[in-house]
């Protein structure tokens, strides 16, 4: 079961030894300027857990192609600019992650 937000401020107010309300706020104000930074362009790394990185799509133009259950060549269509926030695990992320075993267990 994913860790709401209010459990995610519970473990911190814990954690650091500070109230619930307190814990709260602070995520708020992480949100805020991680939003801030996000909408400006900008990459933010938190602690050693992840990083975020706005990136730019090129635009593609429509390209001829091949349908591989037919064979049957098809128009591939043109698709606009777009721009993506990509989220990059980090040293302590990766080293926290469960053994492949684990996983499976909780999954299946």
């Amino acid at each position: 079961m994913p860790l709401t937000q209010t459990q995610l401020a519970d473990a911190v107010a814990e954690v650091s030894g500070t109230s619930r309300a307190e814990a709260k706020r602070a995520l708020e104000a992480l949100e805020e300027v991680v939003l801030e930074q996000i909408a400006e362009g900008e990459k933010v790394k938190i602690g050693n857990i992840v990083q975020l990185e706005v990136r730019l799509r090129p635009a593609t133009k429509a390209r001829p192609g091949r349908n591989p259950a037919t064979g049957e060549e098809i128009t591939i269509s043109a698709k606009p600019a777009s721009v993506a926030v990509k989220a990059r695990p980090l040293t302590k992320a990766k080293a926290a992650a469960p053994s492949v075993q684990k996983v499976k267990r909780k999954l299946g």
